[in-house]
């Protein structure tokens, strides 16, 4: 590398970044926070005259009404010196966090279910004040240090009885470590960012250079699939624990208010796990880990299987759901991936249109299988529809309205057709709609191999004995009240050494490993020690970690990887089928 492309952007430079994707986040927060904390209020208000909460929410809300002004009006007061804008800008969070810290005075008089819904919603906006803030050391710290830095001394305050102090004072020392972890994620997150805009000032530095600049291109490219994989394994981590524990309270007997927002809660984890997983599979189609499986597929049984599917997303927004499909057609290709992208094209055209109906069409021409996906929406433009496919760009949404998710799926339509060798083509006219075809050559011979159909959990795992195998202390925590909540009998590990004693005194009936121990360990060092103590035993890897050479390991080693977090329905399927394989001859 020159000493050029070596060169670092100006500290401004990365502030001034740092200024926008504040403004940027502050007009999507209100609503969304608005409303947790229109929850919380509500909640307080059961328990202490209505007043004062109502003062609180009010006191909040105009206060993320100013920040959100404020942090809107900062990167365009460049008059201003950066350092005067970057104070300002502390100060917001500082304010903000300490309104939220204000919640925390109601915890005396609230019962232990509506204490553990205030901490899930206090370290919820927490972890997402990793990403709001880019992990910036001080604006992060001046938002959680207020909001939920005497979160552990109000759980040791203010006991529910004497048999539950050691819950409270495990539930303090679990937030204080889960706190730690959270500023070391932003750190990393803060390190990812800043590299990122050096390499993007670097880019636009020497865009005069021919050869520098391919080779800034390429660098630029590589840095942002390490980031991708980063930021995927840093914000799983805290996600994977979060979505445990939630999953743990739905399966409790809780109702009304409390269960609405514990279902709250989950649809929050879930959008979020989905976002991390789009990021996961542009990694792991630009590291080539992915391998089309192809067979013989009817593509008229796999249209109307993908129709019934989305039948309900399609009319829920008031489109209707139309199937031309009276033909039929056999290819040599992958049904799993063919119905990714048939996904989210379908999903993509539920997004952009707000009117009419969409139509899932086959047709059979010259050798040819044509399936196409057609709405009746707003339509692209002829200048913009080269670039629908570019990750992370998107038509009309300026203001990257989350609702529109990230500009990723067509990008990821656009990976998945070069893997399968599909010819990938759009037509659009604006104002009537947008038509995307798929071109597959027909399969005159071979097997019919039908569509793959997903499983579905409804099995007991009362009395099974599960080895979890983890480094981190809150993820070991999250899984224990979990798989307890599905009656299993938990055991727990930090090491090899560790688990292999484990194993040979419980004798465990599944084990869950993660992906990367401390002290340079693995998952699958782990479970070879254990199946040479004990003998074979179902396993299965779980890691935030989306690196290509992880996913490759994990091939070789022929142990299913997961990546966190892990969903509850998928985490129920996974010991069914771990449980199948146990009770199979080796």
């Amino acid at each position: 590398m020159t000493e050029i492309a070596g060169a670092k952007a100006p500290r401004e430079e990365v502030h001034q970044r740092l200024l926008e994707l504040l403004a940027e986040q502050s007009r999507r927060v209100p609503v969304a926070v608005g409303l947790m904390l229109l929850v919380v209020a509500f909640m307080a208000g059961q328990r202490m005259p209505p007043w004062i909460p109502a003062v609180w929410v009010l006191a909040a809300v105009a206060v993320l009404l100013v920040r959100w002004r404020w942090l809107g009006l900062l990167p365009t007061q460049t008059q201003l010196p950066t350092q005067q804008r970057m104070r300002t800008a502390i100060a917001l969070s500082f304010i903000n966090g300490s309104l939220h810290g204000l919640s925390l005075a109601a915890f005396p008089v609230l019962l232990d279910v509506e204490r553990s819904f205030f901490t899930l919603l206090i370290l919820g906006l927490c972890t997402g004040a990793v990403g709001t803030t880019a992990g910036h050391r001080r604006i992060f710290l001046a938002y959680i240090i207020p909001a939920a830095g005497t979160l552990p001394l109000w759980w040791l305050l203010s006991p529910g009885g004497p048999a539950s102090v050691w819950t409270e004072l495990s539930l303090s020392v679990l937030i204080v470590l889960y706190l730690w972890v959270l500023v070391g994620l932003a750190d990393n997150a803060w390190r990812n960012f800043s590299e990122s805009v050096r390499i993007r000032f670097q880019d636009r530095e020497m865009a005069t250079q021919l050869r520098e600049a391919l080779a800034q291109a390429t660098q630029a490219n590589q840095a942002k699939t390490r980031f991708l994989a980063a930021a995927s394994h840093d914000l799983r981590q805290p996600l994977h624990t979060i979505g445990l524990l939630v999953a743990a309270l739905s399966l409790r007997p809780i109702e009304g208010r409390d269960r609405e927002v514990v279902d709250l809660l989950s649809q929050v984890t879930v959008a979020l796990s989905e976002q991390l997983d789009q990021l996961l599979d542009i990694s792991k189609l630009d590291a080539g880990v992915v391998e089309a499986n192809r067979k013989v597929v009817d593509l008229g049984e796999m249209l109307r299987m993908h129709h019934a599917e989305m039948r309900a997303a399609i009319e829920e927004k008031g489109l209707r759901a139309v199937l031309d499909c009276s033909t039929s057609a056999r290819c040599w290709t992958d049904p799993t991936l063919v119905l990714r992208v048939l996904r989210n094209l379908t999903e993509n055209a539920i997004k952009f249109t707000s009117q009419g109906q969409i139509t899932l069409r086959l047709r059979v021409d010259g050798g040819f299988a044509l399936l196409s996906v057609q709405d009746s929406g707003r339509g692209i433009p002829e200048s913009e529809q080269a670039m629908v496919f570019e990750e992370f760009y998107q038509v009309d949404n300026p203001e990257r309205d989350r609702a529109k998710g990230m500009g990723l799926g067509l990008s990821i339509v656009r990976r998945l057709c070069k893997l399968l060798g599909v010819d990938l083509s759009l037509q659009s006219v604006p104002g009537q709609g947008t038509t995307v075809t798929l071109r597959l050559p027909v399969e005159s011979f071979g097997a019919f191999n039908p569509a793959p159909v997903r499983p579905v959990a409804g099995q007991s795992f009362a009395g099974v004995t599960v080895l979890v195998i983890d480094d981190e202390r809150s993820v070991r925590m999250g899984m224990r009240v979990l798989l307890e909540e599905l009656g299993c009998r938990f055991v727990e590990a930090s090491s090899i050494e560790e688990a292999t004693q484990q194993a040979r005194a419980a004798r465990p009936d599944v084990i869950l490993a993660d992906m990367r121990l401390r002290n340079g360990e693995n998952g699958i060092q782990a479970i070879s020690s254990i199946v040479g103590a004990i003998g074979r035993t179902p396993a299965v890897l779980i890691s935030g970690d989306t690196a290509p050479d992880r996913l490759q390991e994990a091939t070789r080693a022929g142990i299913k990887l997961l990546h966190k977090p892990v969903s509850l329905p998928t985490l129920q399927i996974e010991l069914g089928r771990l449980l199948d394989e146990k009770g199979a001859p080796p």
